[in-house]
Order: C-alpha cells, then sequence, then structure tokens
C-alpha cells in the first residue's frame, strides 16, 4: 500500500471537511446576524418618527421572523339567509343585500363583509340588567358568548385590542369597540375581522369578514426572513402622515409579525367574486386611536 498517497488523500478530506464545517457556521452565524435589527438602526428610525410628529407607544420589534405564505379562503354571507338567521325569520328587504325587522339591520357587502345594527342593545350576560362594569374580561365574555350564537366565533379568533371613542354611524354617545381578528400558529391573519361596538346596556353592532379556511402556502414549509420592523414603519410612513392629517399626536400602539391578504388589491369588479387568495408575510401597526395598518414584509 502506497502509504504517503494515503496520507495524501487523507489530508485533503480533512481539510475539505473543515472547510465545510466552517462554512456552515459561518452561514449559521450570518443568518443569526441578519434576523436581528441593531441598536443604531432603532435609535435612528425613532428619531425619524419623532421629527414627523409619530410617538411610539411599544417598543421597535428587533426579530425578524423567518414565515411563509398562507393560502386563505374567505367565507360568504347569503344576505338573507344571514338575515334570518341573526334577526329571526320575519326580515323584509329594504335595500341591496340589505334586511331588516324590529329587531335590528342586516347589511352584506360584496357577500363578504357583514354589518349587524341592532336597534335595542343585547347583553347575552343577562336579559334585563346591564353589564356589571366595562373591564375587558366582561367585554370579551359579553361578545364571545353573543358571536358564538350566531355563529361568527371561529376557533381561531383572537381578541387583539379594545378602543373606546365616538362612532357616530351606530351611537351619538362613546363606545367599546373590540377588535377580533383570525390568527394562524399565534400570528395574525389579515384581513380578516369581527369588531363588536358596545356600551353599558350590551351589543349595539357588530361587523365581520372571516376566513373559511387558513393553511400553509408551500406544503415544503419554504420561509423568509421578514423585512425589519423599522423598515416596514418607514415604508408605511407615508400612507399613516397622509391618512392621520391633523390628528396629533399620531401614537404608534403595536407592531407584530403575522399574514395579510387584502382584498382591495383586486380590482373592484372581481372584488365580489373572490374567494381566496394568498396571506403573505406582513407587519401589522396599530395606532392608538384604532387605525391599523399592514405592511407586507419582503
Amino acid at each position: 500500500m502506497d502509504w504517503t498517497k494515503a496520507k495524501t488523500i487523507l489530508i485533503i478530506a480533512f481539510v475539505v471537511t473543515n472547510l465545510f464545517l466552517g462554512g456552515s457556521l459561518l452561514r449559521d452565524h450570518f443568518r443569526q446576524e441578519v434576523t436581528a435589527v441593531s441598536d443604531q438602526y432603532l435609535t435612528q428610525t425613532e428619531a425619524f418618527l419623532d421629527t414627523h410628529g409619530v410617538v411610539l407607544d411599544t417598543e421597535l420589534p428587533v426579530d425578524r421572523p423567518s414565515l411563509g405564505s398562507l393560502t386563505v379562503e374567505y367565507r360568504f354571507f347569503p344576505p338573507r339567509a344571514a338575515a334570518q338567521q341573526l334577526l329571526g325569520d320575519q326580515v323584509r328587504m329594504t335595500a341591496v343585500d340589505t334586511y331588516e325587522n324590529r329587531q335590528g339591520k342586516v347589511a352584506v357587502k360584496n357577500n363578504k363583509e357583514l354589518t349587524l345594527r341592532l336597534n335595542e342593545p343585547v347583553n347575552p350576560l343577562s336579559d334585563t340588567e346591564e353589564l356589571p362594569d366595562l373591564e375587558e374580561e366582561t367585554l370579551e365574555k359579553s361578545s364571545r358568548q353573543f358571536l358564538e350564537s350566531a355563529d361568527l366565533a371561529p376557533e381561531t379568533l383572537s381578541l387583539q385590542q379594545i378602543y373606546v371613542g365616538m362612532m357616530p354611524r351606530y351611537d351619538r354617545q362613546p363606545l367599546h369597540k373590540l377588535v377580533f381578528e383570525q390568527t394562524y400558529q399565534d400570528r395574525f391573519v389579515g384581513e380578516s375581522y369581527v369588531h363588536v361596538y358596545m356600551n353599558q346596556q350590551g351589543i349595539v353592532a357588530v361587523e365581520a369578514l372571516l376566513l373559511e379556511e387558513i393553511q400553509a402556502a408551500d406544503q415544503s414549509g419554504t420561509k423568509r426572513p421578514m423585512i425589519p420592523a423599522p423598515e416596514a414603519v418607514l415604508r408605511k410612513l407615508d400612507t399613516i402622515l397622509s391618512e392621520q392629517e391633523g390628528k396629533s399626536p399620531i401614537v404608534i400602539r403595536s407592531i407584530e409579525p403575522g399574514h395579510y391578504f387584502s382584498l382591495t388589491q383586486e380590482p373592484l369588479t372581481q372584488w365580489e367574486a373572490v374567494a381566496s387568495g394568498t396571506a403573505v408575510p406582513a407587519w401589522k401597526i396599530v395606532l392608538k386611536n384604532g387605525d391599523t395598518y399592514y405592511q407586507e414584509a419582503f
């Protein structure tokens, strides 16, 4: 046996192995570095927002989650059937896709967006008494009981925030607005929502846009790191400033990663027919006044 030749082969094999291992370590180190946001970047972003009158009432996320896309399928609400389910059988059509009776009114837009307006507040916790208090626990319990009885509470529905303010289309007095959103693996899936409007007497209105099914778009599990949260906020800043003009200060209450599919991206002529689509990773930016913005994260 030629030991000199064998020794040379072994040395080459060790070198190749070390190069492979070193490359793997460098790749892992690089992945760790690119999935975090530097302190300098955070500081510069906060300063830039401050110069534009935007206040951060939350910390800018430093992690960059790796997420894949989702396939979502919307739930359709046949207008008459939805009205009968929520108001009873005796309903009459008063406008396109709108039905009423003495209990209230149900309107359905594009077969997906349902709005229920009640003529008298409904308190699921009691037939005769007002809500014992307006604490978050009481508001959520009452809302969930009503939504479950109305078949508007899928298992994926999660309470995201409670906003108190004037909502003239439903009441002349301030209302509590509970914002529910559907989730996938504990992350939001937009745009899906249930909004419940309440006063001391109970529920006065509900708005719903729900997903029937949510599943991974790529079964192989392909995922990519999202853009940094500060970059997402800066990309959306012009839109926020434009839509919030005259409202000062502009306060960002939360920033979180999840998924988003915008129905309004579809041509208006196709909006009504859209049954499903792809929800891509996105950052959700929620303001203190309840307004919400989504920024795609790739």
